[in-house]
């Protein structure tokens, strides 16, 4: 009996697979598997089909055809998809600030511009107010010494302002002072297109007007932070730039002085609490330096 059980415990467990041809020539032909020969043969074309399968979504159309749900991969796409949209409206209030500041510039200079939906386009090209013809020349020495004396006061300013009335006339007062207490940090250099002065300062000093003057502009720029521009008259402007707050707006007169905004350390391009102050005649920018009483450094 010991040695029947050893006989049958060592019997050949392997399967046996024939195959028989359709031809009467043919042989048959049979193949011996064992148990594990099966398993591995299952695993192998489960795995061939799941790859083809996987292969198939990422490489093929077939993955946009079906529709899986990944909660995960929504969610992170959702968030990227605020912040893009977020930025974008940034960008656009950012575009439509420096457009009204681009057209107001640009008629305090002596164009006559226009914001519309397809852009800042020109209107009809007025006489610059400092430009007076011969024939104007003629007709204010043949008027009255106050009405003459009235339409010299009106060319210092831009057509669209009204020059203010002082024993009915008006200058421009230059020199110019320095318009904030602090140290000069950094000159005028065209060069590397800085054109004026950077006075650095304590945030919420005051910044006085430079001389009198009509306020032309004050708001907010993305790269200049809060802005005040005065228009002199005689060609002559001051930009005041990087603010904390402004004190005026626009359309008011003010005089050499006066307080106009807070130095601080708005916008963009601003580097530290200071006050960029910049000086134009004639549409161009000129050394701040040349027109200023008490200038230090």
């Amino acid at each position: 009996m010991p040695v029947q059980d050893s006989h049958h415990r060592s019997k050949d467990r392997r399967f046996s697979i024939i195959v028989v041809p359709s031809g009467d020539n043919s042989r048959s032909k049979f193949f011996r598997l064992a148990p594990w020969h099966a398993v591995v043969i299952g695993v192998s074309t489960v795995a061939l089909v799941v790859g083809i399968f996987i292969a198939s979504l990422i490489y093929t159309p077939l993955g946009a055809l079906l529709n899986i749900p990944n909660p995960e991969l929504e969610f992170r796409y959702s968030k990227e998809l605020i912040a893009v949209h977020q930025r974008l409206e940034s960008l656009m209030g950012e575009l439509v600030e420096l457009r009204e500041y681009n057209v107001k510039l640009r008629n305090v200079l002596g164009e006559n511009v226009a914001a519309t939906d397809t852009g800042v386009v020109a209107l009809s090209s007025p006489r610059r107010a400092t430009e007076r013809t011969s024939a104007t020349r003629d007709v204010e020495k043949a008027e009255s010494p106050s009405v003459a004396a009235r339409s010299a006061a009106s060319t210092f300013y831009p057509l669209t302002m009204a020059a203010p009335q002082r024993n009915g006339e008006h200058r421009v007062v230059f020199p110019a002072i320095l318009p904030s207490d602090g140290y000069l940090s950094r000159g005028f250099n065209p060069a590397i297109r800085h054109f004026g002065l950077d006075i650095a300062g304590k945030v919420g000093t005051p910044v006085v007007a430079a001389a009198d003057g009509y306020v032309v502009f004050a708001g907010w720029t993305h790269e200049e932070g809060y802005v005040v521009i005065l228009s002199h008259g005689d060609g002559f402007l001051t930009f005041y730039k990087h603010n904390q707050s402004l004190l005026k707006g626009s359309n008011i007169f003010v005089r050499r002085g006066e307080p106009i905004a807070l130095l601080g350390n708005t916008g963009l391009t601003s580097y530290g609490p200071h006050l960029h102050f910049e000086i134009w005649k004639d549409g161009s920018p000129v050394d701040p330096e040349i027109y200023l009483l008490n200038i230090k450094s």
